[in-house]
Formats: structure tokens, sequence, C-alpha cells
């Protein structure tokens, strides 16, 4: 039996439809990045790399040496991210790493790398629900990814919790808000709050008004008395 010609041609195009379907025929759709900046600083702006591990894909890039700005494009990533900033003059820092997180909204976020991120960090990984012995180990939580992929419910973690907590122990802080972390700045007191908070720190760790363990260890047991998370949204319970 002889095929027409309408029948013959309503096979190739249903043959080439399938094989769109399954990927043949070409090199498939595109990924979409994930885009990271912010400024990695401590007072001054400071060199290093940093790794960001994420919900999905990891990337890594070079923090600028004299303004702290680094860009980290994670293919097909998703968020949130794990920052880790490794200085490349440890010896300028009071922490031998620094950490740091973004959120898992959006195509392009913005997170900064400081001491204060760091301590931010140290601090919701005390937190009921979400208690971990490292950044890395607290991350892997899905109960962390629920809490970092929900803005309203991260923001009311640092205004209500973290912030009073740290200012309790360093009075000096101007912090108000989350801008210390999602809000890129100049490394410059003078036009910066949150450079001039991060001097703030560091001149009160530095002149023994309170020592970076004990800042860390008070801010540990001020997280450990917080509500705990709710895993499915990331809120307190």
């Amino acid at each position: 039996m002889r095929l027409n010609k309408i029948s013959l041609a309503a096979m190739v195009i249903g043959s080439g439809l399938l094989l769109a379907a399954c990927g043949g025929g070409g090199s498939g759709g595109s990924t979409a990045n994930l885009s990271i900046s912010g400024t990695a600083a401590v007072g001054v702006a400071i060199e290093g790399t940093a790794v960001a591990t994420c919900k999905s894909g990891t990337g890594t890039a070079v923090s600028n040496a004299t303004t702290g700005n680094y860009t980290v494009n994670v293919a097909g990533g998703v968020g949130p991210c794990l920052l880790k900033l490794t200085p490349t003059n440890p010896d300028r820092v009071l922490f031998p790493v620094l950490y740091s997180v973004s959120s898992g909204v959006g195509a392009s976020q913005t997170s900064n790398i400081t001491p204060l991120t760091s301590l931010l960090v140290t601090y919701l990984s005390s937190v009921p629900g979400i208690t971990a012995a490292s950044p890395e180990a607290w991350f892997s939580s899905p109960s962390t990814v629920a809490l970092l992929s929900n803005p309203t419910a991260l923001n009311l973690r640092i205004t209500r919790d973290f912030i009073p907590a740290i200012k309790i122990l360093v009075p000096s802080l101007n912090l108000a808000g989350s801008e210390f972390l999602g809000t890129a700045f100049v490394t410059n007191p003078n036009s910066s709050t949150t450079d001039k908070d991060l001097e703030s720190l560091k001149l009160a760790i530095t002149n023994n008004t309170i020592t970076l363990s004990g800042l860390i260890n008070n801010l540990k047991s001020n997280a450990a008395a917080t509500p705990a998370v709710t895993a499915a949204t990331g809120a307190a319970s």
C-alpha cells in the first residue's frame, strides 16, 4: 500500500515534533544564571575568594582589593546560597573566614560579606529548629533553606532578634534594618552607615570592650532562646 503525500507529510511533521519534545535535533533550552554581588569588607575593602554554595549550583569569584566589590555567577543556580569568603591577607581581619547568605528570591541578588554578616550566620545557626555546628551543616538543613527563601521571615529574624541582641553587646552600632546584609555599600565610614558599623565593631573587639569569643557565645545564647523555625515556611513557630 502506498502512502499519499498528505499522510507522508503528516508523518514527517509528527516525527519532528517528537524529536524536539525529546530534546533531539539541537542543544536544548538555555539555562539561566544566578548572579550574586555585593561588598566584601571589614571596615576596609578586603580581597578574597568568595564561594557561593546554593540550593542548586556553586560559583566562585575574587573580591576587588580596592572596593571590595564581587560578583559570583552560578550557572543554572537557584538560591538561597551560603557565601564563604577566604581573605587573601587573613591578618587584616578578626575572622579567618567570613560568611554570608543570599535569599532564594530572584536571579540577581545582593549580599555583602562582612563580620556582621558572619555573626548573623553564627546567630541563625543557633536558632531552635536550625541549630548546627557549622555554617555548612546549617545551610544543608531544609528548614534553613525555607527561612532564607522567605524574605519576610528572614527580615523579622534580623530586625526583631539579631539586631537587638548584638546592639546590647556593642551599643555603638547604628544597625536598624537588614541593609548591612542586602545593600551594597562604599567602604567609607563618612558616607556609609554599614562601613561605620564595621569600624565600630572592630574597635570594640580590638579595644577589649568585648572579646570576639564572648560576642559569639552571647549571640548563640540569645538565639537559642528565640522561637523555633517552622520547617515548611521558615517562619517562627
